[in-house]
């Protein structure tokens, strides 16, 4: 009855009934109580969509007068308060233009109220036309450390309402003067500005909630209109409103958004792209711009803020920006220019701004590629380096915005003089760069607050894994400085510390520059793992335990004998631990460990290991059962490598194989996580089967992996059995599986080739194919599928399969070459009927193929011509001879080589 045509509510909530009066301002409450109480009233669509097309035509249409703008305001703030709380809610159905519709809202209100800008109309928004594929954006993985993640939903919605609760109604009692005839005295000022900014609030909260329900990508399209338009004008966006508006509260709000928006654009933003300026500007040349400005405000905002919440929220948005930008696809210039504004501030007496401030160093340093100007930034020696130019900070303003390119000096902040005498004393060593000093201090010194000492830590591990040449020619100082702390009270700061020199121990195996390091840095550190392995806190024994099987094996072979046995000793009783973590955790270790060639021979450990994992699997615990399958796959897998070196007595697989094959096919029962590493050990164990009869029952096996190949959402257990059905297939299957392996194999991969929707699982697929010497009747099916799989492998099912796709082609090619290299003659008239038709598109991959491969993996193709020409000779009939030299012209090889003939098969 409220909301109908001539309904009670409808008469009053007319916005070109002039002029408002009280009564209309309540009718409007009562709407909101209905929004908010929704649960007291049974709302259809139908009110829903009635309720909302009321609120755009008040926030369109109502007039507005300036001897009424203090009634105009709390009019305003109430709309945008109720569409708030419906999308919210998620009270209003999808519409093309909603997105837009509420945009042009938030952009006409954002300023309100602020000199310089007009009260204006929300006008209805278009995106931007993009064609950005959604690439995967990798940040190189640095174990047990954060990366920057997009939060939960409901983590971003709970941040959007605490800070005024934003889902309270207003106060809006007691207006009884919607207009006057006075002069406007100081109360009525204040009131009309504190009312403007609740406004401007309320128009940023909308933005926040909008953001939640609603796409990335569709979001990104807006960017140019409500986030940054590139050209540094008036323009009403973000950038511009967090320079010009005058409340904090507003701008950390605004500072807030733009994080979570940076967050969210980081698979677009990487497609910016720095160019020349022509005429026609390209979206991608509009991200960089964008980016450009989004560099230039935040810089503006970090030298000139001396609110603390706002400068820590510009600062966390500035580490979003770091992430997100491709750096390597810009010219040089933009980060040193952020970084002078932003350095300071890791000198900041308040903690929270240090964490944030270190935090944008540690972006630089998890950035994908790290250029020269980065590593340069990351590798500043002095603190004079970043005071340059201290004398002309004075006349900087934010207000100075109207250059293209201004340089942007900085001044020592008012409080940082006595956290930068806290660095003294290690800063004398100016050999070792500037960052790593201060993370050092900060480490080593117990009175300097524990997120400043975390963030430190996290940082130091950062700078190791990414930019190793400004920590590892110093590694005893930095090993040394971290095993200090060992033995502190603050569990955290000792884990964070663990947890970097795994990092260091992995990136010293890995890296050959300082591979000759590893054994200086485990003398320092072995004594102190070997006894945190024993703590009495379970999150650092599960951290010793990571630690302890991170070392490499040119490390380990230079152990003492009683060394090796202690860690080996403390392992394994990790795995007893009465803590699931830690038992995880000295699985992993072990499974480590058992990649080494040092202990590829020592037959009592890989007895004893065989046994642990075998008892593992019965944990309750499930990933106690997933670092226990992978622990057992690598040791199949060294049994494999055992088996390869015949100068040396294997273990006597017939009472070993059996018990791993028994819980590797329960375990390919168990989850995906226990699956696919289930999958590895359960092709080891059948390549590695001398006898059919060892195991008793080969199909059980084959037909968990045939199983785990064709089902389930994990592709990685998919692939991984491909993988394993190939290694199978390599190794005289006809002695180990049942007789109707090709029954059961075959027609599976041939599926698998054509229609799974990922490329690796069709890849490895096609590859467990070509790794079979006799395929039977099956020649012609094989044949078939090879050219569907060629024809699918063109339409990509998603963005991120593109670049699988050269890969796929690749192994198509081989597996043809394999398959064709074992084509009879009696074979030739049936396939031809099958592929005669397809020959021209065979042969263009073929071409292609052979341009970009190396020669030594031409062996089955020079194989299979050879095999067709034969054909081609010896056929009985013409038909047949003329069908085998078409086929052998699929593989003609190309004016690449010279000298195939010399290379030998490999087959």
């Amino acid at each position: 009855m409220l909301l109908r045509d001539k309904g009670l509510l409808m008469k009053y909530l007319n916005p070109l009934c002039n002029p408002w009066s009280e009564i209309n301002f309540h009718a409007l409450g009562c709407l909101e109580e209905i929004v908010v109480n929704k649960s007291s009233y049974c709302l259809s669509d139908e009110f829903t969509c009635l309720i909302k097309d009321i609120v755009f035509k008040i926030l369109s249409l109502l007039p507005y007068h300036n001897n009424d703008k203090l009634y105009y305001s709390k009019i305003i703030n109430l709309c945008l308060h109720i569409l708030h709380c419906m999308i919210f809610e998620k009270m209003i159905p999808s519409s093309p233009d909603f997105v837009g519709e509420t945009l042009g809202v938030v952009q006409a209100f954002l300023f309100y109220g602020i000199k310089g800008y007009l009260v204006t109309r929300p006008q209805l928004l278009r995106p931007a036309a993009m064609n950005l594929p959604e690439r995967v954006h990798v940040v190189p993985k640095c174990k047990n450390f954060k990366n920057h993640k997009a939060r939960s939903k409901k983590t971003l919605i709970k941040k959007a309402t605490s800070d005024a609760g934003a889902n309270v109604p207003p106060e809006h009692t007691g207006i009884s003067k919607y207009s006057s005839d006075s002069d406007t005295s100081d109360t009525e000022i204040n009131n009309s500005i504190h009312a403007d900014s609740k406004v401007r609030l309320g128009a940023v909260r909308l933005l926040q909630t909008l953001i939640e329900i609603t796409q990335s990508r569709e979001i990104f399209g807006y960017w140019p209109q409500i986030v940054a338009t590139g050209s540094r004008n008036d323009a009403r966006v973000l950038t511009r409103s967090i320079l010009v508006e005058p409340v904090s509260k507003v701008r950390q709000n605004v500072l807030s958004i733009l994080t979570e928006l940076l967050i969210d654009a980081k698979p677009f933003l990487i497609h910016a792209e720095d160019t020349n300026h022509t005429s026609f500007i390209t979206f991608f040349g509009t991200v960089c711009l964008m980016v450009k400005e989004l560099h230039f405000t935040l810089s503006l905002i970090l030298l000139a803020e001396k609110n603390i919440a706002v400068l820590t929220h510009a600062l966390k948005c500035t580490a979003a920006l770091v992430q997100g930008t491709p750096y390597e696809r810009l010219k040089p210039g933009l980060a040193t220019k952020l970084v002078r504004n932003c350095k300071p501030h890791i000198f900041h007496k308040d903690p929270t701004v240090r964490v944030a401030a270190l935090s944008i160093f540690e972006a630089f340093a998890s950035n994908e590629f790290i250029t020269q100007e980065i590593l340069n930034i990351l590798a500043k020696q002095t603190i004079g380096e970043i005071d340059s130019g201290k004398s002309q900070s004075d006349t900087a303003s934010i207000s100075d915005i109207g250059t293209e390119e201004e340089e942007i000096d900085i001044e020592d902040i008012e409080n940082s003089t006595n956290s930068r005498n806290e660095i003294t004393s290690i800063s004398k060593d100016e050999s070792v760069c500037l960052l790593v000093r201060i993370c050092l201090e900060n480490i080593s010194n117990k009175s300097v607050n524990t997120p400043v000492r975390l963030q430190s830590l996290k940082l130091v591990g950062r700078l190791a894994f990414n930019t190793g040449s400004l920590v590892y020619p110093h590694l005893e100082k930095v090993t040394t400085t971290l095993i200090s702390i060992m033995g502190e009270s603050e569990s955290q700061v000792v884990l964070h510390a663990c947890r970097v020199l795994e990092i260091i121990s992995g990136c010293l195996a890995n890296t050959e520059t300082y591979h000759n390091n590893g054994i200086l840095f485990w003398n320092i550190i072995f004594e102190s793992m070997i006894s945190l392995a024993q703590t009495s806190q379970a999150i650092l024994r599960e951290a010793a335990c990571d630690c302890l099987g991170s070392i490499s094996g040119n490390v380990f072979t230079q152990l003492s004998r009683q060394k090796i046995i202690l860690i080996i000793t403390i392992l394994f009783g990790a795995v007893r631990d009465e803590e699931s973590a830690v038992r995880a955790a000295g699985l992993r270790a072990l499974g480590m460990l058992v990649t080494l060639s040092a202990l590829e021979h020592d037959t009592g450990f890989l007895m004893d290991l065989a046994d642990t994992v075998c008892s593992a699997f019965e944990d309750k615990n499930l990933g106690v059962r997933v670092k226990s399958a992978w622990a057992l796959a690598n040791l199949c897998d060294c049994l494999s490598r055992q088996k390869q070196h015949e100068d040396v007595e294997p273990l006597l697989l017939e009472d070993l194989l059996p018990k791993l094959y028994h819980v590797s096919v329960i375990a390919a029962k168990d989850n995906d996580k226990v699956k696919c590493n289930a999958v590895r050990a359960i092709g080891t164990i059948l390549y590695l089967c001398p006898r059919k009869c060892i195991l008793s029952d080969t199909t059980l096996g084959l037909d968990a992996l045939i199983k785990c190949a064709i089902l389930g959402n994990d592709m990685k257990v998919r692939w991984n059995a491909c993988r394993a059905l190939g290694l199978v297939l390599s190794h005289d299957p006809d002695a180990i599986l049942p007789p109707s392996w090709k029954e059961q194999v075959f027609p599976e991969l041939c599926t698998l080739i054509c229609n799974s929707p990922n490329f690796k699982v069709r890849t490895n697929a096609a590859w467990a194919l070509s790794s079979c010497n006799y395929y039977g009747k099956y020649i012609i099916t094989l044949w078939k599928s090879i050219v569907l799989a060629f024809e699918n492998a063109q339409h990509v099912p998603s963005y991120v399969e593109y670049p699988h796709r050269d890969a796929l082609i690749q192994q198509l090619c081989l597996t043809l070459g394999r398959v064709a290299a074992c084509t009879e003659k009696s074979d030739l008239q049936s396939l031809w009927i099958e592929i005669g038709d397809h020959v021209d598109e065979i042969s263009n991959f073929m071409k292609q193929f052979q341009e970009t491969v190396l020669p030594e993996k031409l062996g089955d193709l020079i194989k299979a011509k050879a095999q067709l020409e034969q054909h081609a000779r010896n056929a009985s009939s013409i038909e047949e001879r003329q069908i085998a030299q078409s086929l052998a012209n699929i593989f003609e090889r190309t004016n690449r080589y010279d000298n195939l003939d010399d290379i030998t098969p490999t087959i």
